[in-house]
């Protein structure tokens, strides 16, 4: 494939081979694009790139190297126009589902998806847990794949057969325009909370990055979340037709009469007066929510009411998301949640059926946002009976200095009904031995994670995986 036709408005015709961003992976014949992030500067391995067999670089400025340099004003944008051409625009032949959000949008997309497979039609999903079509799985390594990556995917998962693909998009996805030139069928938003504000550096920037995903530009229409404050704005301001959901507002797609229980949530949905019941396997009024967004999402794309209920009643278990170990001893619960607002939408749900006491085991990741460690020790000091603060994807930082920074806001409200413990493994030991037949642990923040990153090294682990290595021990 000749540069001139990657759709980067260039009239070179140097035959490409491939494409890179990193210097060392670099192989004869790729197009280097020099990318400008927060911490590197790609111009500065342009060099090494043409060393190392590159046909040519991307640039944003001139550069003295010594080889073919393609100037674009924005290398991101040229990068996700290039990743899309090289791999034969896939997308333009995809019906195309983004969801964004802080909250919710592992759920909500399987959801979609399986209300999109209900209706007969076949559906690959990209996300936090895993990309997956057509009976295939694989890990995924960012909730949102860079350009290179998100393209051979959906190059993929077209020749697969696939119809439909629903996915994950992210505040940093958003922002550094990975999913620049795709044009989503529907763009839904689900919430906006506290999050990423070590990179973003605050909410208004934060917000700004996601509100771009819902103009003409990205999508023919939107989904949005009218109870949220954003959501809200969003509604008023976005000029591509929207469909709204709720509980608390009026609105186009909304549930009423709910009822939540251990072993799911049942409610009455009405969709622009078309009404029926819904049933799924997760409890919790965020999952109300969830249901809801993908109700929403599924109407916009013509699916049927029945359908619809079908799809939401097949989903049976997200990994790593609201996952109940019933055992002899107590119930565990595993959750991905790792925000305040999604930490206390937890505890919430949990408090609407617990027969007794709720131990949490919780933390904070590491070189991230740290406004959040406080607020997140008062939120489950106040509404659990007991937890325990340990590590959780430390990073480069010190596990007890983070755990330190969440005690203090435990203790800045008076709390005491804490256990800090470093090792997660000791921490969730210590909860299921202190838990009683009828209390519930929630062990909070890793989900399906199958590792820990210490120190730029993803040690093996999983807190479900763990959970069942206790059975022996605790008699399960």
């Amino acid at each position: 494939m000749k540069v001139c036709e990657l759709g980067i408005g260039s009239d070179s015709t140097v035959e490409i081979t491939g494409l890179a961003t990193d210097s060392g992976k670099v192989r004869a014949g790729d197009l280097f694009f020099c990318l400008v992030g927060t911490e590197h500067d790609g111009h500065m391995y342009a060099a090494d790139a043409l060393a190392s067999g590159a046909a040519a670089v991307v640039t944003e400025r001139e550069i003295a190297v010594d080889g073919e340099q393609i100037q674009v004003d924005d290398t991101r944008k040229a990068l996700a126009c290039a990743a899309s051409a090289f791999y034969g625009n896939p997308s333009k032949r995809l019906k195309m589902i983004g969801v964004t959000g802080t909250n919710g949008k592992t759920t909500t997309t399987y959801i979609i998806r399986s209300i999109i497979e209900a209706a007969g039609h076949g559906c690959g999903l990209i996300g936090t847990n895993a990309v997956e079509y057509c009976g295939k799985k694989s890990e995924a390594r960012l909730t949102t794949p860079d350009p290179i990556e998100l393209h051979a995917i959906l190059r993929d998962m077209l020749d697969a057969g696939v119809e439909y693909v629903v996915m994950e998009v992210s505040a940093h996805a958003l922002h550094f325009q990975k999913v620049y030139g795709i044009m989503y069928e529907v763009a839904a938003f689900t919430n906006i909370s506290r999050d990423h504000l070590d990179f973003f550096g605050d909410m208004q920037s934060y917000a700004a990055a996601k509100r771009g995903f819902f103009d003409a530009t990205h999508a023919r229409s939107a989904v949005v979340n009218i109870d949220d404050a954003m959501g809200g704005e969003l509604a008023r301001t976005t000029k591509i037709p929207t469909v709204t959901y709720g509980v608390e507002n009026p609105c186009d797609v909304f549930g009423i009469d709910p009822v939540m229980s251990a072993y799911g949530l049942k409610y009455v949905i009405n969709m622009s007066d078309k009404v029926g019941t819904v049933k799924f396997n997760l409890t919790g009024r965020f999952n109300m929510y969830n249901t809801l967004c993908a109700a929403a999402v599924a109407m916009s794309l013509g699916i049927s009411l029945g359908d619809i209920i079908a799809g939401i009643r097949n989903v049976k278990k997200i990994d790593g998301r609201f996952n109940i170990i019933n055992t002899a001893k107590c119930s565990v619960i595993i959750d991905f949640a790792h925000t305040d607002d999604g930490i206390a939408n937890i505890l919430r749900a949990i408090r609407e059926f617990a027969p007794a006491r709720i131990i949490t085991v919780f933390g904070c990741g590491g070189n991230r946002d740290r406004s959040k460690r406080a607020v997140m020790g008062k939120i489950v000091s106040q509404m659990s009976d007991y937890c325990f603060v340990t590590s959780d994807n430390p990073r480069f930082e010190k596990p007890s200095a983070i755990i330190n920074e969440i005690v203090r806001g435990i203790e800045e409200i008076g709390g005491s009904n804490y256990t800090a413990i470093e090792d997660r493994k000791a921490a969730i030991k210590s909860a299921i031995a202190m838990a009683d037949k009828d209390d519930i642990v929630l062990i909070a923040g890793k989900g399906a994670e199958r590792y820990n990153d210490v120190m730029g090294a993803k040690q093996p682990y999983n807190d479900e995986q763990y959970v069942m290595e206790l059975a022996g021990e605790f008699g399960f």
